[in-house]
């Protein structure tokens, strides 16, 4: 019977602790916040991957002044026959 009993109150007990656990949890925040971090330092921009951004970048400069060309060329010969009424794009018929 005490077993029961005991079983019975786990769980009202339970609840109560965690519910008075989260309310000081709560108020220690409220009076203790965190300090929060500076994302940015003046003048320079991010902190954290300042230097990965600016590798990053030069990659994408290296890339494009060394294959630009390929992307830039086909895309304006496309664009020209277009406008020039020339065929050869998907579903116009040829000749």
């Amino acid at each position: 019977m005490t077993s029961d009993l005991l079983l019975a109150l786990a769980i009202p007990v339970l609840m109560g602790a965690s519910g008075l656990f989260a309310l000081a949890d709560a108020w220690w925040r409220r009076r203790h916040p965190a300090l929060k971090p500076v994302p940015y330092l003046p003048g320079r921009g991010p902190v954290e991957g300042h230097d990965l951004v600016a590798e990053a970048e030069s990659v994408v400069a290296d890339a494009y002044a060394r294959y630009g060309a390929l992307y830039d060329t086909p895309a304006l010969a496309a664009e020209d026959d277009r406008l020039a009424g020339h065929g050869g794009g998907p579903g116009r018929a040829a000749g």
